[in-house]
């Protein structure tokens, strides 16, 4: 669900956040209920609603740090997205130097430790005049420093875990090495922070700690596909698009109806994915996905220019093109690009050919 932009930086949001937004006005409701007993439960309602609204603004804040010095430092930022954990910077590029990294990842809790200040030095004064907005910036202020501080513990996907690799990574100059500790430690963090709920849960009786349960599972398999990633982006450094493309010279016209590409070029519903051409020049790609996005009763009246997905001159590359930059371009929605030379169209590049190369890295990994 897009939410909006700031700085060209799309802000979108899972459903999972609603989750995590009914909980935290849950929560200050609870809280605000307990210390101002017999006030209207109305005005506690609402002070907990501003109050979660300003914390998930306070994560976006968190978020936008982070992105807005990666576009200062000339990295690509496509999009943040806002999730029940919180939230996450999508950065198209890697940090180049480990100065880079460590000073995109460093904003966040800075940006966290400044919200959580504020709110107190706000609330605190006005704790004896205005009771529940008081409360409310006090606990926001907690709540940032909480952020702050748990953010910061060394280890993979936390901002920590980046720090640590940036440090790492400058001493020793190998960037792989220093990303391998990150994720050990990642991973430890997580069945540190899993254990801690079970052990809560089955020792103190405290439900409420299956949050730290499932904290700890995140924590972990998030360090787990840092470590793929990493492998993944070693992999394919060095390599071209050339090497790995599906080779076609085929294209669809794009005047046909879809039931005539289907007969010409598929098999039943299964198209596999093809350029659409019109006069010559490629325009989109239609494969599966387009078509059975088409009602069977209308495909033979429905051209397929009018069903295919639309590509513009991002999703076309060259042979010669670097792997890991074509699959860092932001404007590429990471299904299909149509790999060209001189003029001609000579394969594609799909989430299938990428597939291969990633079971060839697992079978390595098995060797």
């Amino acid at each position: 669900m897009r939410l909006g932009s700031v700085r060209g930086i799309d802000i979108v949001a899972d459903l999972s956040l609603f989750i995590i937004a009914g909980l935290l006005t849950w929560s200050l409701y609870v809280e605000l209920d307990r210390a101002f007993p017999g006030e209207q439960p109305e005005l506690l309602l609402l002070a907990s609603v501003a109050g979660g609204v300003l914390f998930l603004g306070s994560i976006l804040i968190h978020e936008l740090s982070h992105s807005l010095v990666a576009i200062r430092r000339g990295l690509k930022v496509r999009r943040i997205r806002l999730f029940i954990f919180g939230g996450v910077s999508e950065i198209e590029d890697e940090a180049e130097t480990p100065s880079d990294e460590l000073a995109i990842t460093i904003a966040g809790p800075a940006a966290s430790l400044a919200l959580g200040a504020l709110f107190i030095a706000v609330g605190w004064p006005l704790s004896a005049v205005w009771g529940i907005p008081a409360r409310v910036a006090i606990i926001l202020g907690l709540a940032n420093l909480s952020i702050a501080v748990f953010n910061i513990l060394p280890g993979l996907p936390l901002d920590g875990g980046r720090v640590l690799r940036a440090l790492v990574w400058r001493r020793s100059g190998d960037r792989a090495r220093a990303t391998r500790l990150a994720v050990i430690a990642g991973r430890g963090l997580g069945l540190l922070v899993a254990a801690t709920g079970a052990a809560l849960m089955f020792f103190a009786g405290d439900i409420s700690a299956v949050w730290f349960v499932a904290v700890g599972w995140f924590l972990y398999e998030s360090a787990s596909t840092s470590a793929v990633q990493e492998q993944f982006m070693a992999r394919i450094s060095g390599m071209t698009v050339g090497e790995i493309m599906r080779r076609t010279d085929l294209a669809v016209d794009g005047d046909l109806a879809v039931t005539s590409a289907l007969e010409l070029h598929g098999w039943g519903d299964k198209l596999r994915t093809l350029p659409v051409s019109v006069d010559g020049r490629v325009i989109g790609v239609l494969g599966t996905r387009e078509v059975t996005r088409v009602d069977s009763a209308r495909r033979g009246i429905t051209l397929v220019r009018d069903a295919m997905t639309p590509i513009g001159p991002a999703d076309v590359v060259t042979p010669d093109t670097g792997l890991r930059g074509a699959l860092s371009r932001g404007e590429w929605g990471g299904s299909v690009l149509v790999v060209a030379e001189a003029g001609e169209v000579v394969g594609l590049l799909t989430a299938e050919e990428l597939a291969t190369v990633f079971a060839d890295l697992r079978r390595g990994r098995r060797r």
